[in-house]
């Protein structure tokens, strides 16, 4: 019996025992959701590429075009170096002397093409820019009225180009007009002006130029004027004669006048070259890189024919704030160096002379008086004009700064030190 209930349990168990087998693979199912699945990808790979292509160029010029204008143009400066004149040998050298040849028409033909070569670059960065603004007249009728100003494009940041003109000619302008040298216009608008130069910046985008004007024009350099020295050659270009578009070519006969202004002092180039009293315009070195500002009506009555210039290596720094749209700090005392230390006579202290101290300027209001010497401005030593105007511009509107002066009191002259609050133009 024992035999026959092992049988029976070993039999019980294999009945209720189940064998799970996998179900058969669909193959062909299998490879038609794979196709499925690999074609949309392969298709919405191609959607997006050719979105992308379409889109993205649009997007990136926009991108681009509002980081270049949110960026400020630097302009490099110049350093004022003094030229050290070369020790002369003990046995000087023989000099062979040669006997110049007749110099004929042809050479001077030659002469005044090679200069017209130099000036061809620089012609194509000069532009006309005209203000327009709304008046009205007694019987209430709006009329137009305007001016006008050669200009110069001096620098570009890729998607915006910088044009130095005269405030003139844009001063309370609803629009500003430039004509390039294509014949071709543009809406521009002002960056900032100078009051003291009667200089300004306007800048134009480069979206609203034409194709054929941005391959026509150019950027003309500003190059460095501290080289300059008297019988230097320079070519004028703009209307320095009056007339558009005219190239002159002369001389530099002098390099140490000096043109005051409000907090600061520039150097006059003056030439040998004829002029119009109006004229405006560029100079050039013979490199074509613009060394000075005309400006006409700078210096003495029967000079004013002579064509004249502002350096323009002292005018960088302002030009750069212009640029950038930045305010011009202002204090409002016109002055000169005064290089003895003899604290005797103000005139003869080492510091700035004041000559002149403008109405209700922030130097006024402080107390600081014609013939008082400034020796140090915001605690820093200033002894030139050029000194004061850097030391000015790092400051910012309504700035208390400390001024100190050699005054004449009722025991002779003595250390004084006065509180400007700053202000701008």
């Amino acid at each position: 019996m024992g035999d026959h209930k092992e049988t029976s349990d070993t039999e019980g168990y294999r009945f209720i025992k189940e064998t799970i087998k996998s179900r058969p693979v669909n193959w062909r199912g299998s490879l038609r959701r794979t196709a499925f699945l690999i074609g949309s990808a392969i298709l919405f790979g191609a959607v997006a590429a050719v979105v992308f292509s379409l889109v993205y160029p649009a997007f990136s010029k926009r991108l681009d075009g509002q980081q270049a204008q949110g960026q400020e143009v630097t302009i490099p400066k110049d350093e004022l170096t003094e030229t050290v004149a070369p020790v002369p040998e003990e046995t000087p050298t023989p000099q062979v002397v040669e006997v110049p040849r007749k110099i004929t028409l042809e050479d001077y033909e030659k002469i005044y093409n090679d200069i017209l070569a130099v000036a061809e670059s620089p012609r194509r960065a000069l532009v006309h820019v005209s203000g327009v603004q709304k008046d009205e007249n007694l019987l209430d009728n709006t009329v137009l009225s305007s001016g006008e100003s050669q200009g110069i494009i001096f620098e570009t940041n890729g998607s915006e180009y910088f044009i130095l003109t005269q405030m003139s000619a844009i001063r309370d302008a609803e629009k500003i007009q430039v004509r390039f040298a294509d014949g071709t216009t543009a809406q521009a608008v002002q960056a900032k002006g100078d009051a003291a130069t009667g200089l300004a910046v306007v800048k134009i985008s480069a979206d609203s130029m034409k194709k054929k004007t941005l391959e026509a024009i150019t950027v003309a350099p500003l190059g460095n004027s501290y080289s300059l020295v008297q019988g230097k050659p320079v070519i004028a270009i703009g209307s320095p004669t009056g007339y558009a578009d005219s190239v002159v070519y002369g001389n530099v006969t002098s390099v140490s006048n000096k043109v005051p202004v409000a907090d600061m002092e520039y150097n006059l180039l003056t030439t040998d070259m004829l002029g119009s009293g109006g004229g405006s315009g560029v100079l050039l070195d013979t490199t074509g890189s613009i060394i000075g500002i005309i400006a006409m009506s700078y210096g003495p009555e029967d000079t004013r024919t002579m064509v004249k210039a502002l350096s323009v290596s002292q005018l960088k720094p302002l030009i750069e704030n212009l640029s950038n749209g930045k305010d011009i700090i202002y204090m409002g005392i016109w002055g000169q160096e005064a290089t003895d230390t003899d604290a005797d006579d103000p005139k003869t202290s080492k510091g700035l002379f004041v000559e002149r101290v403008e109405e209700d300027s922030p130097a006024m209001k402080a107390g600081i008086q014609r013939g008082d010497v400034i020796t140090a401005f915001n605690k820093k030593d200033v002894h030139t004009m050029q000194r004061l105007y850097t030391e000015l511009q790092k400051c910012t509107k309504g700035q208390k700064v400390q001024v100190a002066i050699v005054r004449k009191g009722a025991e002779g002259y003595g250390q004084t030190k006065i509180n400007v609050v700053l202000d701008i133009q």
